[in-house]
């Protein structure tokens, strides 16, 4: 009997996840650092006025998180992720995929004008798992358990209230751009995925509000 990878070459291993562990690690890092300083001001990313050409903020906005608990939180749920879909996607990839998710959840704050976010773990997390729903259903598998998973996610920030559930819904559009490009491009060089993603990042920096490029 085939398993469901045989079909499309794309077979997880239990190899090492070290991007997902260096990710989670500076997360908490980061979430212990802002408990003693201003760490968290200086990563936070939104549409103030004040965060005018500070790149980096959208950047790293996939590292931030509003507590300590979350940080914890969100960093014990990257690694169970990391543990099966790093080995499958590449560490770089599985990288670019959680960054490049955060630079979508921040380009939405800036078009829906919320001022000031650090939540931008989450943001991550949502861009991986809908990269993964997007290689699964063009590797034809089931994805509605993944859609209600990150719908039900969705949802339930905007029925607590949360500010910037606008940054989940960016990182969803993003993870999903950057899923699609990795299944089209996995057989191809190396060159050809990452312009790709540097395609995603320049088409979020177009927004002229991210930043405040525009006051």
């Amino acid at each position: 009997m085939n398993d469901r990878w045989s079909e499309h070459q794309i077979r997880p291993s239990r190899s090492a996840t070290p991007a997902a562990i260096a990710l989670a690690a500076v997360t908490l890092a980061l979430a212990l650092a802002s408990m003693v300083g201003p760490v968290g001001y200086w990563l936070a990313a939104g549409a103030h006025p004040q965060f005018a050409f500070q790149i980096w903020r959208p950047l790293l906005y996939a590292l931030t998180t509003g507590s300590i608990l979350q940080a914890i939180i969100n960093a014990v749920f990257l690694l169970l992720i990391g543990r099966s879909l790093e080995p499958m996607l590449g560490s770089f990839d599985f990288a670019a995929v959680y960054l490049l998710a955060g630079l979508g959840g921040a380009t939405a704050l800036s078009v829906t004008g919320v001022p000031v976010s650090v939540s931008g773990s989450i943001c991550g997390i949502f861009g991986i798992l809908a990269a993964m729903a997007v290689i699964k259903y063009l590797s034809h598998q089931d994805i509605r358990g993944d859609i209600i998973f990150i719908a039900l996610f969705v949802i339930w920030g905007i029925l607590t209230g949360a500010k910037d559930w606008t940054a989940d819904i960016g990182a969803v559009i993003v993870g999903a751009l950057v899923g699609w490009i990795w299944i089209r491009t996995r057989w191809a060089s190396r060159r050809r995925a990452w312009l790709s993603y540097a395609a995603v990042a320049l088409a979020c920096f177009a927004d002229p509000r991210l930043c405040c490029w525009v006051k």
